[in-house]
C-alpha cells in the first residue's frame, strides 16, 4: 500500500556559522527569516537538506552533511552514521564565494524525549567543511513529510 503523507513542509536555520570542525545546528521553525518553515513533527521522514553558503573562506572543496537527535551531534539518525555524507561544494551562479550542496536524506526520524540533548520539533544537522582554516556562513532548510 503506498504511503499517503498528510503533511509536509521544512524547518529552517539562519546564518548557520560552519568550519572545518563538525558543528551541530539546530534547525526548526525560524519564521522571522522564512515565513513559511514549521517545527519538524514528531514523527517524518526527512526528504532532503539544502545548504546554501555564502562568505565562503579558506577555498572549501566539499561538505560533509548528517542528521542527529542531539544537540551535540552524538546521537545520528542517518545512514552512515557520525562519518556523515559528503558533496562537492557547487558555486553559485552569479554571487561570489557563495555555495550550495543538496543532499537527498530519506530517513525516518522520531522525537526520543530520552535522548540528552533533544528537544521536540528540533533536529540538528551536523556540518563540516573540507580543508583547514576553512568558513562559511549557511542557511539551512530540512524538507521533510509526515
Amino acid at each position: 500500500m503506498p504511503i499517503t503523507w498528510k503533511k509536509h513542509g521544512y524547518s529552517y536555520a539562519n546564518n548557520a556559522s560552519i568550519t572545518h570542525d563538525p558543528s551541530a545546528h539546530a534547525v526548526t521553525a525560524d519564521t522571522t527569516n522564512s515565513g513559511r518553515s514549521y517545527t519538524v513533527p514528531t514523527d517524518a521522514n526527512i526528504q532532503s537538506v539544502e545548504v546554501y553558503m555564502t562568505s565562503l573562506s579558506g577555498s572549501p572543496a566539499s561538505l560533509t552533511m548528517y542528521l542527529a537527535r542531539d544537540s551535540s551531534g552524538d546521537v545520528a539518525f542517518t545512514p552512515g552514521g557520525t562519518t556523515g555524507a559528503t558533496q562537492t561544494i557547487k558555486a553559485a551562479m552569479t554571487t561570489s564565494n557563495a555555495g550550495h550542496c543538496v543532499f537527498a536524506v530519506d530517513s525516518d526520524f522520531h522525537f526520543d524525549e530520552n535522548v540528552s540533548g533533544a528537544a521536540a520539533g528540533t533536529i540538528y544537522v551536523v556540518l563540516e567543511l573540507s580543508g583547514t582554516s576553512t568558513s562559511a556562513t549557511a542557511d539551512v532548510r530540512v524538507n521533510w513529510r509526515a
